[in-house]
């Protein structure tokens, strides 16, 4: 993992685009279609196994607990595994990490992940007791706490923390991704369940499946797509197919190569003048 906050500990003030971050977790959606609806199924379909299991009234209290146990730190995999997908393309654009992989790789910080999803709820949760706005608000400012914590150094309550600083000022912004998203994941799970209505727990249990492995991959690529925008401005998130970062060296090589521009013919003549006033 990188410690990209030690890199950029003090947070660039950037201007989010909304819709070029929608657009960025499309692509990334196609790209990674297949893995990231594999690893979402994966979970999910394990998940809604036991919750219906749980819920059949036939359960003991230790498969429901095992349930309760599953679902949390379950979804806490997917979100951690969806994002190290994309962050393996992302320093490396050739790091295609399969499911297996990235499910590995995310559950070495389970633990946090799964504290981060915890606090999370009980934020949002208890703001909204007071009103809807306190909980969006709290959901806006802790957006890119799951990316935070995947992806940098630090306990549950530090992903929180510099999700909060990372958000500042680009709250409605982060708003209207998480809005674009929940809406998206309405469209599409709304259909399934009004199918699934009345065919058994077999078919309700294939529709939430089938639902969540669709939803969850893109809701996940699109905070992961914000988070990067906001911690690295500028840095395309993943590269073509084929393509590697550029060193910083080869960088300062390939611009000596380029012909001088009209700014750099200026520093020439101006240069020049100096020595001359100088001599």
């Amino acid at each position: 993992m990188t410690d990209y906050a030690a890199v950029t500990r003090t947070v660039q003030r950037v201007e989010l685009d909304a819709n070029a971050v929608l657009k960025q977790a499309w692509l990334l959606y196609k790209r990674l279609f297949a893995r990231s609806v594999l690893l979402a199924a994966t979970v999910y379909g394990a998940i809604h196994f036991l919750q219906a299991i749980a819920s059949s009234g036939h359960a003991g209290i230790g498969v429901t607990l095992l349930t309760i146990v599953f679902s949390v730190a379950g979804l806490a995999l997917v979100q951690g595994g969806l994002v190290e997908i994309v962050r393996g393309l992302h320093d490396d654009g050739d790091d295609d990490a399969s499911v297996f992989d990235a499910l590995g790789r995310a559950s070495g910080r389970v633990m946090k992940l799964v504290c981060v999803s915890i606090l999370f709820g009980l934020g949002v949760g208890f703001a909204s007791l007071l009103f809807v706005i306190p909980g969006l608000i709290i959901a806006v400012r802790w957006a890119v706490a799951v990316p935070a914590a995947m992806l940098e150094e630090g306990n549950a309550r530090n992903a929180l923390r510099r999700s909060r600083a990372l958000v500042a000022g680009n709250g409605w912004n982060v708003f209207k991704v998480l809005f674009a998203v929940g809406f998206l994941n309405l469209v599409v799970l709304l259909p399934l369940t009004l199918v699934a209505h009345g065919s058994g727990p077999f078919g309700i249990w294939v529709a939430t499946t089938v639902g969540s492995a669709l939803t969850a991959p893109y809701a996940a690529h699109a905070l992961t797509v914000v988070y990067y925008a906001l911690v690295q401005p500028g840095r395309q998130v993943v590269l073509d197919p084929g393509r590697r970062w550029e060193s910083v060296w080869s960088a300062e090589a390939n611009a000596k190569e380029q012909p001088a521009t009209a700014w750099d013919e200026y520093e020439r003549q101006f240069d020049e003048r100096e020595q001359r006033w100088s001599q």
